[in-house]
């Protein structure tokens, strides 16, 4: 009956779409990058708690190009930080995400002209991919923190989702349509 379980469940990841990834053992939903750039910055983990490391990975950005939700939930800051705009999510629990686990996204500007432009306030709930901002042409960060009474950053890297597009011949009538991207994310089947 237990092997009956396993494979019932499997099965069911690998036909919805959920991806094997954990977060401290539990799978979870991969994060969609925050913008389009290269990440510049790995994740370093540090020695103890209160050493040096760089605890976000850093995405390349252009000056104004948007920044999204890297999963669905709710906000629960937005605000400035040593002069950077952030914006902290609270996943939504169908993502599979825990209820201590928080995802935060720095780097941004506040755009006052652009009345059009989002403003998340917190409680606001986003979609993964809803626009959250603008990059302020620096590296965008994206970071995982676990909250309790000590709380502990996780390495984001292998819960981050690529876009990937199915390979095509162009036809020689030299009508081509772009294939359609998808997220690909880490550890999924068919995620290379």
């Amino acid at each position: 009956m237990l092997g009956i379980t396993a494979l019932l469940s499997v099965s069911t990841l690998l036909l919805t779409g959920m991806v094997p990834t954990t977060v401290g053992g539990v799978a979870v939903d991969c994060l969609q990058p925050p913008v389009t750039g290269r990440v510049v910055a790995p994740y370093v983990a540090p020695p103890c708690p209160y050493c040096a490391g760089h605890r976000t990975i850093d995405f390349a950005s252009v000056l104004g190009e948007a920044v999204v939700s890297p999963v669905a939930g709710v906000v629960t800051f937005y605000g400035f930080v040593a002069g950077r705009l952030y914006i902290t999510i609270d996943p939504d629990r169908s993502t599979g995400y825990a209820a201590d686990v928080v995802v935060t996204v720095g780097g941004m500007i506040l755009d006052d002209a652009a009345a059009e432009g989002p403003n998340p306030r917190r409680g606001d709930p986003v979609r993964r991919g809803e626009r959250v901002g603008d990059a302020g042409g620096q590296s965008v960060s994206l970071s995982v923190r676990r909250e309790g009474p000590q709380p502990q950053y996780v390495d984001p890297t292998p819960l981050v989702g690529r876009w990937r597009s199915a390979a095509r011949l162009v036809p020689r009538t030299g009508r081509f349509r772009p294939p359609a991207t998808r997220l690909a994310c880490p550890g999924a089947p068919n995620s290379r």
